[in-house]
């Protein structure tokens, strides 16, 4: 909900007591005019607290700004409203005008109130910067942790395709290959997949996901998923040479974070 300026909420409020008390206020009470326009200390509160609302900063310093311009703004009120009260109890008493009198407590009581519900949604908005910027903090470390867990899956994906490339360059031979793929493939995929959430990534991971889709995919039983019993022993090092490659690509994205 788009923040509609204190300064502007007290002009209206202030314009509705006006109303209220136009008819029950003599033109010639000056002491009354001079409480109802000394309301510049408490303009000037609400200035500030709109100010931090135009300024679009959350978080800790605007709660602790707009805090204490909602202190301010009581401060005000307070001697605003005694000021003014003292004015008008004193010009209805000396005109003996019971019914004005009456009239202007009842716009008192009103202005009052505008007052009140003016500070309060000061304090909430400052009560929700603070917790904004207690949500972004505790955010912040859980995606710390997260990123994390991922470094340490990925490494550890990342190790055991190296000790099964260096299994198959050993022994290049069907069955050794085929022990390996495509879960040592796909074990990759799955942790690239789950990089896409993550900041500070040097490439897109899905970039390397793609590459490695050939011996991870899901379709057909075919090379280089699986291979053929009659394989020979220059073709399967031809294969993991190209997934070793795809490999040193995944390594250099986790270490440029």
């Amino acid at each position: 909900m788009a923040h509609v300026p204190y300064e502007q909420r007290w002009a209206a409020a202030r314009k509705r007591f006006e109303a209220a008390t136009a008819k029950h206020r003599p033109k010639d009470a000056k002491a009354v005019a001079a409480a109802l326009n000394g309301d510049a200390a408490l303009v000037k509160t609400l200035k500030a607290g709109d100010a931090v609302h135009r300024a679009g900063t959350v978080g800790d310093e605007a709660a602790k700004d707009l805090a204490a311009a909602g202190k301010d703004a009581v401060k005000a009120r307070k001697a605003y409203l005694a000021a003014l009260d003292k004015a008008l109890d004193e010009d209805t008493a000396g005109r003996g005008d019971k019914a004005a009198a009456a009239a202007c407590e009842r716009a008192m009581k009103a202005l009052a109130k505008d007052l009140a519900e003016l500070e309060a949604d000061i304090g909430a908005d400052a009560d929700r910067f603070k917790a904004q910027a207690a949500q972004a903090e505790k955010d912040a470390a859980s995606s710390e942790r997260a990123q994390k867990r991922w470094e340490a899956n990925i490494n550890g994906a990342l190790a055991r395709a190296a000790a099964g490339v260096a299994k198959v360059r050993a022994k290049p031979t069907p069955d050794t290959y085929n022990e390996l793929f495509p879960a040592l493939a796909r074990d990759l995929a799955t942790q690239l997949a789950a990089a896409k959430a993550l900041d500070g990534l040097r490439a897109d991971p899905d970039f390397y996901r793609r590459k490695l889709a050939p011996w991870a995919g899901q379709g057909g039983d075919g090379p280089p998923m699986r291979v053929p019993p009659d394989y020979t022993a220059r073709q399967i090092t031809d294969l993991i040479k190209e997934f070793a490659t795809v490999c040193k690509g995944v390594v250099q994205l986790v270490g440029g974070r």
